[in-house]
């Protein structure tokens, strides 16, 4: 089992309770679109979330350029620090 399985199977147990509640809103005939339902937004970003982890980033160029200036601004940072010493 590797990391993504780890943090897929963490996130699959609140998609899972997310789920549950959404289905028991949709049955209750209350909400006109399924997106309607108070815990839809949830749901699904633990489905999305899960679907990144199993297919991979889906904007690679975007997610290194992200990471990247994060890490340049830590780095940075931690130099900073290190000369003031």
């Amino acid at each position: 089992m590797g990391v993504d399985d780890h943090a897929i199977n963490s996130l699959k147990t609140w998609f899972d309770i997310a789920y549950e509640d959404l289905k028991n809103e949709w049955k209750s005939g209350q909400y006109e679109k399924l997106s309607d339902c108070p815990s839809f937004k949830a749901t699904a970003a633990y489905h999305e979330a899960m679907n990144v982890l199993h297919n991979g980033c889906n904007f690679p160029e975007d997610a290194e350029a992200q990471l990247k200036k994060e890490l340049d601004e830590e780095l940075e940072i931690e130099n900073f620090w290190k000369e003031k010493q």
